[in-house]
């Protein structure tokens, strides 16, 4: 025991298998993309809600208006009204006496907050917006703003005239639609997350995948791995196989316990592994034709083996499974790939020590071949 108490302790101070961890990662992928996909959408769901409902309403009207400057005394044009003088001039008292004139019932502070103007580029073109609630006051502001605006032209001196060249209706002002950039964001959180949490789950992960992590976590022989779909003796099946011969010698009857609960079929495949017959092929190797996990009932009701596993799961273990094992010499543990075992297989390495019975080592049931050969390449 206190050899597995250290080999316990090395397996929680590992260093990290870039390989196991990147072939892990293929394996969750889906999920971090489904919940990606999830985020898009929900991004892109909770935008236009909050756009509908916290969005004011608002219109916005834009006129043009062409000023025509009067000459000083040596003849020389005026041309020092810029974008900032004509935005105070509109919230000052000549001209905006003239425009409230025109608007009855209205205050001056609404008038100001209204409106606004300014030069884009040339000084001889002023463009003045109105902004407000609903249209009818927009339109309102925006015909008394125009008419001020011409009639303070005509008793000034300096300017000729102001005409207006467009007078835009009001129009819905509606905030810019960054729906692609929600969703790209609730994408990018989202898949953030489910990478964090698929890593987090790693780390405290204490399922088998390879022989190493048998080896580090437990201090027991890895036998070997029974492979899902294996068709014909594959390197798997084939080291399996004599580690399990070399290890019973002579011995024909052999005890397994299963942690996956699938005893009696996880024992026929092990009776038909160790039973198969390997000829010779041209090349030196060596095939078994008609070697196949897929067992028919017929013959998993009458075809015997040359080998005997007493098979056992794990939750039936009591006192008369463990005398049948140390009549047997001991026993081999199968536990699922990718199935986090390690509790309920502490539990029973326990359980079979303080009985007396000898763990001759643990094989790794039902593996994925393809992950496997991506590891081991």
């Amino acid at each position: 025991m206190k050899m597995k108490m250290e080999m316990n302790e090395e397996y929680l101070n590992r260093g990290m298998d870039l390989k196991r961890l990147m072939l892990y990662l293929q394996k969750k992928i889906w999920l971090v993309l489904m919940l990606a996909v999830l985020g898009a959408c929900c991004g892109g769901i909770i935008y236009q809600m909050t756009r509908s409902m916290k969005m004011p309403v608002e219109y916005k009207a834009v006129s043009k208006l062409y000023i025509s400057f009067g000459h000083d005394e040596s003849g020389e044009v005026y041309q020092y009204y810029n974008g900032y003088t004509w935005n105070d001039l509109l919230d000052a008292d000549p001209i905006l006496d003239l425009v409230m004139m025109r608007l009855p019932g209205y205050e001056k502070d609404q008038v100001k907050e209204a409106t606004s103007a300014e030069i884009l580029s040339d000084i001889r073109l002023l463009t003045v917006t109105v902004k407000g609630e609903n249209e009818k006051f927009v339109r309102e502001i925006r015909s008394a703003v125009e008419s001020g605006l011409r009639e303070f032209a005509s008793s000034s001196r300096e300017l000729e005239q102001i005409e207006v060249i467009r007078s835009g209706a009001p129009e819905r002002v509606y905030w810019d639609d960054r729906t692609v950039a929600a969703c790209i964001t609730g994408a990018v959180i989202l898949g953030v997350i489910a990478f964090l949490a698929v890593g987090f789950h790693y780390v405290f992960d204490e399922s088998i995948y390879v022989q190493g992590d048998v080896e580090k976590k437990y201090g027991v022989k890895a036998l070997g791995v029974l492979t899902r779909n294996q068709k014909g003796l594959q390197p798997y099946a084939r080291e399996l196989k004599a580690n399990i011969r070399y290890l019973l010698g002579d011995r024909k009857t052999f005890a397994v316990i299963d942690m996956g609960n699938h005893a009696d079929m996880r024992g026929l495949e092990l009776e038909r592994l160790l039973s198969s017959r390997e000829t010779d092929v041209f090349g030196g190797g060596q095939m078994e034709e008609d070697f196949s996990w897929n067992i028919e009932k017929k013959e998993e009701e009458h075809k015997k083996s040359e080998y005997e596993a007493a098979a056992f799961n794990e939750n039936i273990m009591s006192e008369e499974e463990c005398r049948k094992i140390r009549e047997m010499g001991g026993v081999i543990l199968l536990l699922p790939f990718g199935t986090d075992t390690g509790r309920k297989t502490a539990r029973i390495l326990t359980f079979l020590h303080n009985q007396d019975c000898k763990v001759l080592g643990i094989v790794i049931a039902q593996a994925d071949e393809e992950f496997l050969n991506r590891y081991y390449a």
